[in-house]
């Protein structure tokens, strides 16, 4: 029976080392990805409250929406700068 242990004790399977460019972000970069995410969450935000506003959902699954929502809400608050 093969199991996890007896699988890492068989023969190394990779080829060979293939050195890899690191790719390195400029401050710039990390901010238009930080602002990207930050617009992203806003527009969920809205699909998200729009969804509510229509009454469709049940009692429970409202507020489940809600929680979520407020913890997007949150999250966005600790992206965007001060």
């Amino acid at each position: 029976m093969m199991t996890v242990a007896n699988r890492r004790r068989g023969a190394e399977r990779r080829m060979k080392e293939v050195p890899v460019d690191l790719e390195r972000r400029s401050g710039l970069d990390r901010r238009l990805i930080v602002e990207s995410a930050t617009a992203q969450i806003h527009a969920v935000l809205e699909l998200l409250t729009q969804l509510a506003d229509q009454g469709a959902l049940r009692d429970d699954s409202r507020r489940l929406l809600d929680t979520s929502m407020l913890r997007l809400r949150y999250a966005l608050e600790r992206m965007e700068p001060e």
